[in-house]
């Protein structure tokens, strides 16, 4: 990765906004399956608003130094280096896992039954090695192809979804016990992991605005909040009996004598999980203090490609790494602990100078 050449945070936050997404895209029965639409609606507006919190101590970074959090603590304690590192990298890789597990089960039995789950994922794990090779830069460039092919996806979902609608399938008044809410709103603070690489990477951007996180949360909730009223509305109990539900809406879509854009689904959803894996990698090398060096990534890629391949056939492993609340726990950690401590720490450093 070319760390010194800077590219435009708004393609960053792009990229960071369709990554999010693909939290919608992999659901599989992780809502409360009796909640109401409303219910679930202000699941999402609780569970974004606490990303947006979160994201407000590398924001402060960003803003006030024009930097990321490992450039802070390279310049204000070098000797936390090594253990930083060490916690990025472990938070990044069960991210990356997270990702990767219900992505290659949602190929295997929904789409391909014949190929292994092991396959898809070294065959993933290939072309994400060589993305993180060629750095942030030119991962940024291939969100914007993304964003085009993710709003053709979405025209084609929603506007074949339509004749589908149903308002007797749901109910829009509230429905739903504090358990529920909180099951819902924890799904929905996951969209959280792209904090911690925007908290690694962000150093690497120009023209940053604090706007531009904003926006992508609002339209990462937007994006969310349609995807849920199609199941809700159009799907009704019958996804409540099928697992993955946005797949399932791909599939019931269609346009006259065309049905089913299943194949777009598919694509939209192998893009994203390849962007985001690409990006840990490169968040991990960088934060080992070796950007774009082969060795490292492919370590590292290894590394996951042997949890992937033991949760594959161990349940008990499948279960911590697909677990929503370990997962929102781990990432609150490199999201807003670890930046929140270098941001007073860059302060108290600075306040001599001042």
């Amino acid at each position: 990765m070319q760390a010194r050449i800077k590219f435009s945070s708004k393609r960053f936050l792009l990229a960071l906004m369709l990554c999010a997404c693909s939290i919608i895209l992999l659901q599989n029965d992780d809502l409360a399956a009796d909640t109401s639409f409303t219910f679930q609606l202000l699941g999402i507006l609780g569970g974004l608003s606490v990303c947006f919190v979160l994201f407000l101590p590398s924001l402060f970074i960003k803003i006030r130094t024009d930097g990321d959090v490992l450039q802070l603590a390279e310049r204000c304690t070098p000797r936390a280096k090594l253990p930083l590192a060490a916690v990025y990298s472990c938070c990044f890789v069960y991210t990356a896992l997270y990702f990767l597990l219900p992505y290659t089960e949602m190929f295997h039995t929904k789409y391909f039954p014949e190929a292994s789950p092991c396959l898809i994922t070294v065959v993933l794990l290939a072309c994400c090695v060589y993305a993180a090779c060629k750095g942030v830069n030119v991962i940024s460039r291939f969100g914007v192809f993304l964003f085009a092919f993710a709003l053709l996806t979405n025209i084609l979902m929603f506007g074949g979804s339509v004749s589908e609608v149903d308002w007797g399938h749901c109910t829009f008044a509230l429905r739903g016990d504090a358990g529920e809410f909180l099951q819902n709103t924890v799904y929905f603070v996951t969209p959280a992991f792209i904090i911690p690489i925007f908290a690694c990477l962000s150093g690497c951007v120009s023209n940053f605005r604090l706007r531009q996180p904003v926006f992508a949360l609002v339209f990462t909730g937007i994006k969310y909040a349609a995807v849920i009223f199609f199941i809700c509305f159009a799907l009704g109990d019958y996804s409540r009996r099928q697992g993955f539900q946005t797949f399932l809406l791909s599939r019931v879509a269609h346009f006259s004598t065309f049905a089913g854009i299943e194949s777009f689904y598919l694509a939209l959803s192998t893009m994203a999980v390849f962007m985001i894996l690409s990006l840990l990698l490169c968040c991990i090398t960088k934060s080992v203090g070796r950007s774009g060096e082969l060795r490292p990534i492919i370590l590292f890629t290894g590394i996951i490609l042997a949890l992937d391949v033991a949760a594959t056939y161990l349940d008990p492993v499948r279960e911590v790494l697909t677990n929503p609340l370990l997962f929102v726990v781990l990432t609150v950690i490199p999201a807003a602990v670890i930046p929140m401590i270098w941001y007073f720490i860059g302060r108290k450093s600075n306040a001599p100078k001042n």
